[in-house]
């Protein structure tokens, strides 16, 4: 029998670039890992949605293509036992849980190690080119998914400037102060030193 799968839950407020980041995930797993690395992803939004083709397009991939060895599910119901199901269905070597803009990111992970043990990691995505704007109005939700990340990604950096980067940095790290930053543009494919920081050992 495997061992459980990695979780990372991709976290980030609305706009921030998740689902163009799960995508060039993807693309890098499979070119590190290979085609029978086993990848599973769970779309935990409100309503009905699913990973975005019009971006997986964009990318120059099919659905079928960029999803293909993939299995993607919208949640419905309890997160513990959807994943229960999916880990004895599909025995996936990683399931990547790409949560709604809205939601904090701590009390599914807690619940995930405390009750089956799924090894978790946060990766919370914070948008360079509209941190001004929007840190002010949202900070509780900000925080609440900074705070209990295990690398934060500031993504879009090339729409920002590097002062802004910087100030983003240290606010960030005013509420995480130890978290782990990196810098990255999701129109760009994610490098294999990137992929590492981000998955994680």
């Amino acid at each position: 029998m495997q061992e459980k799968p990695k979780v990372i839950i991709l976290s980030g407020f609305l706009g921030s670039g998740k689902t163009t980041v799960l995508v060039r995930m993807i693309e890098r797993l499979r070119e590190r890992e290979g085609a029978g690395f086993r990848i599973a992803i769970v779309e935990n939004e409100i309503g009905s949605a699913s990973v975005d083709s019009s971006i997986i397009q964009e990318a120059g991939y099919s659905v079928t293509e960029m999803l293909s060895g993939c299995v993607c599910c919208t949640l419905i119901g309890q997160l513990i036992p959807a994943l229960q199901k999916l880990e004895e269905e599909l025995e996936p070597h990683l399931v990547i849980l790409e949560a709604t803009g809205v939601a904090t990111p701590d009390s599914m992970a807690n619940n995930l190690r405390k009750y089956d043990g799924y090894p978790v990691r946060i990766v919370t995505l914070v948008d360079a080119a509209r941190w001004q704007r929007i840190k002010l109005a949202l900070s509780i939700l900000l925080t609440a998914q900074i705070e209990p990340a295990d690398i934060v990604c500031v993504n879009k950096v090339d729409l920002a400037e590097d002062d802004v980067l910087d100030e983003i940095e240290d606010d960030v790290h005013a509420i995480n102060p130890d978290v782990p930053i990196v810098r990255m543009s999701a129109s760009e494919p994610v490098d294999a030193a990137l992929l590492d920081k981000i998955v994680g050992d």
